[in-house]
């Protein structure tokens, strides 16, 4: 699902990190002591087996069956899916080979959102919010954005299928926040003998673009993990700028944790 990839898409079943997650449908309920009713649990199991099942496991046969033939999506980011048939179309590219190398996400309900409310005569109206984690290849995971969730579930002959759902309020989160000054610090320009490696603040993170000959090219956001470390959402990459004394000199780039390049400030 395209969606996903915009954490910035996203997003966001469990995997062994240093981070809390709901593991269970127990828990979920434990954690929403206002709705402990039958309709909630049936919602609470049917979003976990969608998305910490079937979604993250690529079951694209399973995931189909969730949804209703006349299912619509709407996201803040992505834009608007019309049709079933075209949001299978975007999970078998959310689940191809080279982008679950490239991005591998995670989507976690976060406890203590999750509401249900019935809709009589048609089924029941889902809220929740999430959080999306960037799966890295060592076992870990970083977080990287979090979002808003509203879904329409209708139950037709004992079966529910998803007809309608609107996906917005994205925004980027990163492991930690640091402030605008310590964010400051590390706005320059870092030479690389192809290039340019340019730093800006952009509110909470900051912003890598290559520049070569004066042209910016490729860029990406940065997000902070420690005082000094920063990872992309995707991909395992992080960027660390070094000091010499008082000053940010170095800014070294590591892929998969190795060092590939040394870039040193203008």
């Amino acid at each position: 699902m395209r969606k996903l990839i915009y954490s910035s898409a996203i997003l966001i079943v469990l995997t062994s990190c240093k981070h809390k997650t709901v593991e269970t449908i127990e828990e979920i309920v434990q954690a929403e002591v206002e709705q402990p009713s039958e309709l909630f649990k049936t919602i609470a199991m049917m979003d976990s087996l969608m998305f910490s099942t079937a979604q993250k496991d690529c079951d694209l046969e399973t995931y189909a069956s969730f949804l209703a033939e006349d299912f619509e999506y709407f996201h803040d980011k992505a834009g608007f899916t019309e049709s079933k048939e075209k949001e299978m179309a975007d999970m078998a590219i959310f689940c191809g080979e080279r982008q679950r190398a490239r991005q591998p996400l995670r989507r976690q309900l976060t406890k203590g959102t999750l509401k249900v409310f019935p809709m009589d005569n048609y089924g029941a109206l889902e809220f929740c919010d999430h959080i999306f984690y960037l799966q890295i290849n060592d076992g870990t995971e970083k977080v990287v954005g979090s979002g808003k969730m509203t879904a329409l579930w209708k139950k037709e002959n004992n079966t529910w299928k998803l007809t309608r759902i609107i996906s917005y309020d994205h925004q980027p989160l990163a492991e930690v926040e640091l402030t605008g000054k310590t964010l400051n610090q590390y706005v320059g320009d870092y030479s690389l003998p192809d290039r340019i490696v340019n730093i800006k603040r952009e509110g909470k993170l900051l912003r890598a673009t290559d520049v070569n000959d004066g042209k910016p090219g490729w860029t990406t956001q940065l997000f902070p993990e420690s005082e000094n470390r920063f990872y992309f959402n995707y991909e395992n990459v992080v960027y660390e700028f070094i000091k010499s004394g008082t000053k940010i000199e170095t800014l070294n780039i590591y892929e998969n944790g190795k060092l590939i390049e040394e870039a040193k400030r203008k």
